[in-house]
């Protein structure tokens, strides 16, 4: 059952009724949506696509916080900005292994629909 503070729809509710509707909070805003029940469909590209992040953040989590604070600085240089997990498991899957810092961060264009 749906739980809402105040009246519906105009302060926070959150949870699902009757399995036709679900309520939420997205970046601050309240939302509703139809309720569906996601697929999982265990393809052998979608198993090999989460082993590959499952490697990526184990990778991660043996390196030293010494790393991690190379990473979270050459994070600083994205755009959009990132962190530096993000940008560690970002450059894991683009190398294919054990990533090195690029001696230059990307950037995407700051154009929105290349306009």
């Amino acid at each position: 059952m749906a739980r809402v503070n105040g009246p519906f729809l105009s302060l926070d509710a959150s949870g699902t009724i009757y399995n036709t509707l679900t309520a939420s909070i997205w970046k601050g805003r309240n939302y509703m949506r139809g309720y569906f029940v996601p697929t999982n469909p265990q393809t052998p590209a979608q198993v090999a696509q989460r082993d590959l992040m499952r490697q990526a953040v184990e990778d991660w989590q043996a390196s030293y916080p010494g790393e991690h604070t190379l990473w979270d600085e050459a994070a600083r240089d994205v755009y959009p900005p990132i962190s530096g997990y993000n940008y560690f498991v970002m450059q894991w899957l683009l190398q294919g292994a054990y990533p090195t810092i690029p001696a230059v961060a990307p950037k995407k264009s700051k154009v929105i629909h290349n306009r």
